[in-house]
């Protein structure tokens, strides 16, 4: 585990952005990102979507035993000191938002003999979810990441999927972040169902043309909001920011189109740069591991 892989070196990002096939594959991963969407007004008053995507990473990489933490595994403890350290949450949001998923059955509470540890495992159905977003993302990868079909194949592996999480949520903690290289766009993911939203709009474009588009899509504020489970004000708010921050901008008669302006379109593709590259290393860490001849692991 080198410095070299929280980086991305400007000849990745070039052939990867100057692959023909790279705009179909953004197209396909950000539709498959809006048709596996559920919102869930509970957990949005606790945190952001993007915060419960890197929740329940977090939650996998402890079960793992990713953590330096004096205590081990995944226990509620863990969790907290994590999420503090991360900066994701507070220590009684970590509590709310794993009773919360608990009872959501993403985590089940297992017994132990030292009273003051409250050790949980992850689920099936969590595992179910992550797996079901890694093979979309895959898929969508496949045309400008060919090793992608045998990352996708290899998710059938419980060596190659803990082998996978560690690698992703190392990179994680020691600071590599999604976002790092798509400035402006943030605004869109720290809000609930922000980042949904702007992928809804950029696929309202017309499909034979650039991705995301430059020309002006049709906007509904209550299309949006009643498809992602959010208020009319949480989107007109959004929009109204994203247009103060110039990554985009309203027109049309009745303000119902939305251009996507050069700064929002740059930030949009390097943040797909990022996220496949990101994915393509942890895969190929995963894979040189001999994840294959590993223990299976008991909840994957």
């Amino acid at each position: 585990m080198t410095d070299t892989a929280l980086t991305l070196s400007p000849e990745a990002v070039a052939t990867l952005r100057g692959n023909p096939g790279f705009h179909a594959a953004m197209r396909q991963a950000a539709n498959s990102a809006v048709e596996l969407y559920r919102g869930d007004r509970f957990l949005n008053a606790l945190m952001s979507d993007r915060a419960r995507l890197v929740f329940t990473h977090a939650a996998l990489y402890l079960h793992y035993g990713g953590s330096q933490s004096a205590e081990r595994g995944l226990t509620v403890g863990a969790m907290k000191d994590l999420c503090v350290e991360l900066g994701l949450c507070s220590r009684g949001r970590c509590e709310a938002m794993l009773a919360l998923m608990r009872a959501a059955g993403l985590f089940v509470a297992v017994p132990s003999p030292d009273r003051r540890r409250r050790p949980l495992e992850p689920t099936e159905k969590l595992f179910a979810l992550h797996r079901e977003r890694w093979e979309t993302q895959f898929d969508a990868m496949r045309d400008v990441v060919p090793a992608a079909a045998s990352y996708r194949a290899a998710l059938g592996d419980p060596g190659f999927v803990r082998a996978f999480i560690v690698a992703l949520g190392w990179r994680f903690v020691a600071g590599l972040r999604l976002l790092g290289q798509s400035p402006g766009i943030e605004l869109f993911a720290e809000r609930n169902a922000g980042m949904i939203i702007l992928f809804a709009l950029a696929l309202a474009g017309p499909e034979q043309g650039p991705f995301p588009p430059h020309t002006p899509v049709p906007l509904s504020i209550n299309a949006l909001a009643t498809k992602f489970s959010v208020s009319r004000k949480h989107v007109l708010t959004l929009l109204r920011d994203a247009e103060t921050n110039d990554l985009l901008v309203r027109g049309g008669a009745a303000g119902n189109e939305v251009t996507l302006l050069p700064r929002c379109r740059d930030a949009f593709e390097m943040f797909f740069v990022t996220l496949f590259l990101y994915l393509a290393q942890a895969a190929e860490e995963a894979l040189a591991t001999g994840s294959r001849t590993a223990a299976p692991a008991k909840s994957a």
